[in-house]
């Protein structure tokens, strides 16, 4: 059935349980009339017996027995009956069964007892016969008591040829019934098939219709519409990113190039050269920084990023990384503090998160006007740690702060050219912060400042911690 549609596959199974029904209701129809005929012929053998063992009762001795006998059961209509002695002489027998008699069984039955038994021909129907020893006054006599089959074997054979006509009829209406139930039930299916084939990389937008949402079919439908609307997202996002990343990279090649096309145009003086010279490589620097943070974001999507983990000391790391920017900071005319705290350990890597604390600070210098305070602290927090880097900065507007950690996304645009990020940052710092169980938010008044809060989870006390130094790229983040 491998090649079968669902619809020819459910109506094959559909025909395949309907006829097992259908012939376990005509087995049981069959046997159920056949058990009641065939009581019917026993009961009337019995009540016809009945008669005769009366009959032999009321007798006074051989002859008015035989008298008897051959007065109320020689010519019966229904049945033939044979009365003789065990040592085998015939008192009674009917007209039907002369001369042959009917067999006597060996051994006979018991008194009281009633042998019944079926006696096959070969040219009519069969017989039922039943035997009894009773009592007479010339001793114990063997009656016997028969009757053709013919009725109930012609019964049961027009119960069977209706059954075997209308069951293969009442099999193939419920199967061509069942095909078109099938069919009608599997349109929506044809349906959503047609609108699937009709959603490409370019037409995300369409969706497939939920006839009934509460059935089966409508789940499934609400589910792939929820799957579609998933990549039209991803979709949107990797375009705009690809467009973004184009657009960056575009910016620093046309100034290499606007360079050299400068130096080239006419003799320059060995200072002038080591200007343009130094333009150039700060663009070059600018490229490196943006290629290697585009190839952390496609690894990090690609979840081949690894992340070494250890024990790591965040506290300690914290104050690390503030140390190192202390001489930016002191030059941006911003000052830098690290509030003491008790001992805190996470399970992570060190070079990652001490990458993430770099951007955090780097950004917060360069977006703290000249006499503003930066404020680093690591504190317990229920299960984890939190980790917040605060600011006296410009701060960002509220109705920018659930897109911040978009990828390329910019506060204000000219203000990000002018201090050279790309808008990668904050993504890079999520990243890292979500590789490693726990989870980046940001706090902003506009004019008053940010706070950026790290939790993360701690680490189970174990020896041994990961730190030293490694020296982390920083990126400015947008405001």
């Amino acid at each position: 059935m491998k090649g079968l549609s669902i619809r020819w596959k459910l109506t094959a199974w559909y025909g395949a349980v309907l006829a097992a029904v259908l012939a376990a209701f005509g087995a049981a129809v069959y046997l159920t009339m056949r058990h009641q005929l065939y009581g019917q012929v026993a009961s009337g053998l019995l009540m016809e017996m009945g008669e005769v063992n009366d009959e032999v009762g009321r007798a006074r001795d051989l002859a008015s027995l035989r008298a008897g006998l051959n007065r109320r059961f020689t010519r019966h209509p229904s049945y033939d009956i044979q009365v003789t002695t065990p040592s085998g002489e015939v008192l009674l027998r009917s007209e039907r069964i002369r001369p042959d008699g009917l067999p006597v069984p060996a051994p006979l039955p018991s008194p009281q007892e009633v042998n019944l038994q079926r006696l096959p021909h070969a040219e009519q129907a069969d017989r039922y016969l039943a035997t009894k020893v009773v009592a007479s006054p010339v001793g114990p006599v063997v009656v016997q008591v028969a009757t053709t089959l013919a009725h109930p074997e012609h019964e049961l054979g027009e119960l069977l040829a209706v059954l075997l006509v209308l069951g293969p009829l009442a099999l193939s209406a419920a199967i061509g019934g069942g095909y078109l139930l099938a069919r009608k039930a599997l349109e929506p299916v044809e349906r959503m098939t047609e609108a699937t084939h009709a959603i490409t990389a370019s037409r995300l937008d369409r969706r497939i219709e939920v006839v009934n949402p509460d059935d089966e079919l409508g789940r499934l439908a609400r589910t792939l519409n929820t799957m579609i609307e998933r990549l039209e997202r991803s979709f949107d996002e990797t375009r705009r990113f690809t467009a973004d990343a184009a657009h960056e990279l575009r910016t620093p090649l046309a100034v290499l190039r606007s360079e050299a096309e400068v130096a080239l145009r006419q003799p320059r003086s060995p200072e002038e050269h080591r200007r343009v010279l130094e333009n150039i490589l700060e663009e070059v620097d600018r490229l490196t920084r943006l290629a290697e943070q585009l190839l952390f974001l496609c690894r990090e999507d690609a979840g081949l990023v690894p992340v070494a983990r250890g024990s790591v000391r965040i506290d300690e790391l914290l104050s690390e990384v503030i140390e190192h920017m202390r001489p930016v900071a002191e030059e941006n005319g911003v000052m830098l503090h690290v509030e003491p705290s008790a001992s805190t350990e996470v399970s992570g890597d060190a070079d990652q998160l001490r990458r993430l604390f770099f951007n955090l600070l780097d950004n917060a210098i360069k977006y703290t006007p000249r006499g503003g305070r930066i404020v680093g602290r690591v504190e317990p927090s229920g299960g984890g740690i939190l980790a917040i880097v605060s600011d006296t900065g410009i701060g960002i507007p509220h109705e920018h702060l659930p897109r911040v950690f978009e990828r390329f996304y910019r506060v204000d645009q000219a203000r990000t050219q002018d201090t050279g990020g790309a808008g990668l940052g904050l993504s890079i710092c999520r990243a890292i912060a979500e590789a490693h169980g726990g989870q980046l938010r940001i706090e902003s008044e506009l004019g008053r400042g940010t706070r950026v809060l790290l939790s993360l989870p701690a680490a189970r006390p174990q020896g041994g911690r990961t730190d030293g130094h490694h020296r982390a790229e920083s990126e400015l983040l947008p405001r």
